[in-house]
């Protein structure tokens, strides 16, 4: 599930949210509104006019019966040509309200969308971290699926059965208050079981909802860990893991669904218990002369649009609830706290020297990964930080990016401490290239551009030549304009990290990060690689992070980190002549080169 965000908003503050949501469009609302109230009354006032017509042709009968007169014909056709016209009005006015109220609820739900996704990009690493992916890609298929249909079928259908009960509600009440009496006893009764047993169902859609997020995690690790899966041949478990899911998903689901699938049968049981009922007392209330039949007949006619809407609603119930439990999920992300930058003041330039005073740092209160560091920078340096895995190399640089926040000591530039900047500020002067490689689902024109937004075509070429990477992008048929998924599937490990470099030297900024930029090549790439990030560097002040010691010879300082500090630093020379870990590491790797 989603960490911290499994603590409930609660109804309250959910509905405060949503109509919070639709103020944004309370102009269109209102309209919606009034179309709704104009429909309702038109299907109220028909049915009356249709006993009056009734009770014109048995009037009319009963003259021809006894030879007194005949049918008023005219009135009759005068009182059907209203009726037809108030269903014809009453009609154009529905539509109108069901095509604003879905236009409406469709803005909301993209309203919705734009902010979980800046959420996301404004939340805290520390929550980024906490974060299943899986369950926030759920927010924006499962929950947002099923708050569509609560908001666009639900909610709409829940408006206008609402009006029109009241206004049915207030006509059976001038027509006869006994029948309308009993009619109300019946509903209360009935909506008392079907709100006990909705209990039970909310019980287990949530637990649908918890197995079905379990599940969207599990597929989208299945699919991106694909060569690991099948090099251990770990199919099989993978896929009894998954049924296992599945079927605890499909058990819960199905018990939500029987349980709110007896929401129509005890609903129409109950409709129909009341016609039964209206039928008694309207025949004793025929024979003791205290109505006619054609009132009876608008009494059954208004029963059936008191009944439609109600039956309608406990269709929908099940759909509201699942709405519901969605909007507390995504709504209660949305109410996480963002990463704070309260200053507004801007890093306008580096000139002098970066550095790290008595800086400690732990992801947790009880463990430090960085303890009492102490490093200085000048402009235009390169620095090459090694160690072991845990040590707190790419620790360093996110402490340097803001992206985490030191624990004590700090981080200056220039002498001004960086907690004093704008972190966007901050961030702009720094480029990285990563172990990971990452490509956008665009051109690979594009994917350089991301570097530079405002870069033309010509630069876009002149840092791909100098990345060493105009060649192979001009054997693709469509060139630079040649379309990437974000895996970049159709270049090598090589070619894209070679692409991310373009991306970096097109980005111009005048402090580099490089983690682990040439792992995982081979030693012909990783030499490619290794020209074009030279190429990168210079003039650059450069922060490298790397395991294979070969591609660091050339640092103005190598900083060797251990658990909680420092172990050794200097530069290539000084840590071979102090034989410590620098001197021995660099041994074993020669040895097994």
């Amino acid at each position: 599930m989603m960490g911290s965000q499994e603590n409930k908003l609660g109804l309250r503050k959910i509905n405060k949210i949503i109509f919070r949501l639709m103020r944004m469009h309370t102009a269109a609302f209102i309209f919606t509104g009034i179309c709704a109230i104009l429909s309702i009354i038109c299907a109220v006032i028909a049915p009356i006019l249709l006993g009056d017509a009734i009770n014109i042709v048995i009037e009319g009968s009963a003259r021809i019966i006894d030879h007194s007169g005949t049918i008023d014909f005219p009135k009759l056709y005068y009182t059907l040509f209203i009726i037809g016209t108030l269903y014809f009005i009453g009609n154009v006015f529905s539509y109108l309200y069901e095509y604003y109220t879905s236009k409406v609820t469709t803005d909301i739900l993209y309203t919705l969308r734009e902010r979980i996704i800046t959420k996301i990009l404004s939340l805290p690493m520390s929550s980024i971290d906490e974060k299943e992916k899986g369950s926030v890609i759920s927010l924006f298929s499962n929950e947002m699926d099923f708050l569509r249909e609560a908001f666009v079928s639900s909610f709409s259908k829940l408006t206008s059965s609402l009006i029109t009960v009241i206004f049915t509600l207030v006509v059976m009440l001038t027509i006869n208050i006994s029948m309308t009496g009993v009619i109300i006893l019946v509903v209360l009764l009935t909506l008392v079981v079907i709100l006990i047993l909705q209990r039970f169902s909310k019980r287990y859609f949530n637990k649908q909802i918890a197995v079905q997020t379990t599940a969207t995690e599990q597929i989208e690790e299945i699919f991106s860990g694909q060569e690991v899966i099948r090099s251990l041949n770990y199919e099989e478990q993978a896929l009894e893991e998954f049924i296992g899911n599945v079927g605890e998903w499909n058990n819960q689901e199905w018990k939500f669904k029987f349980i709110s699938a007896t929401n129509y049968p005890i609903m129409d049981l109950s409709s129909n218990l009341g016609y039964v009922l209206v039928a008694i007392i309207g025949g004793i209330l025929v024979i003791q002369g205290a109505m006619s039949v054609g009132r009876i007949l608008t009494f059954i006619e208004y029963l059936k649009n008191f009944n439609t809407p109600l039956k309608d609603v406990t269709k929908l119930l099940p759909q509201l609830q699942a709405g519901m439990v969605a909007a507390d999920r995504i709504f209660t992300f949305l109410e996480m706290e963002e990463e704070e930058n309260p200053s507004g003041k801007e890093l306008k330039s580096f000139n002098d020297e970066i550095k790290f005073e008595n800086v400690s740092f732990g992801y947790t209160e009880d463990k430090k990964i960085i303890d009492n560091f102490n490093l200085t920078v000048k402009k235009g340096e390169k620095i090459s930080i090694i160690g072991e895995t845990g040590s707190g190399k790419t620790t360093l640089i996110k402490l340097l990016m803001r992206l985490y926040d030191i624990d004590s000591g700090e981080i200056t530039i220039d002498g001004v401490n960086i907690n004093e900047y704008d972190k966007h500020s901050l961030r702009s002067f720094m480029g990285m290239v990563l172990q990971e490689s990452w490509l956008f689902s665009d051109t690979i024109e594009e994917n350089i551009r991301y570097g530079n937004l405002d870069a033309s075509d010509d630069e876009i070429i002149t840092a791909s030549k100098q990345a060493n990477t105009d060649d192979f992008i001009r054997k693709f048929p469509d060139g630079y304009k040649t379309l990437l998924n974000e895996a970049g599937d159709s270049l090598s490990q090589g070619q894209r990290q070679l692409l991310t470099i373009a991306r970096a030297i097109i980005s111009q900024k005048e402090i580099l990060v490089l983690d682990e930029a040439t792992s995982n090549v081979d030693t012909r790439t990783e030499l490619l690689i290794q020209q074009s990030l030279d190429k990168l560097m210079e003039n650059k002040t450069s922060f490298i992070i790397a395991h294979r010691l070969s591609t660091i010879r050339n640092a103005d300082k190598i900083i060797v980190l251990g658990r909680g500090g420092v172990i050794e630093q200097g530069n290539h020379e000084e840590l071979l002549a102090k034989k410590g870990y620098y001197y021995n590491t660099l041994n074993s790797q020669n040895e097994n080169s």
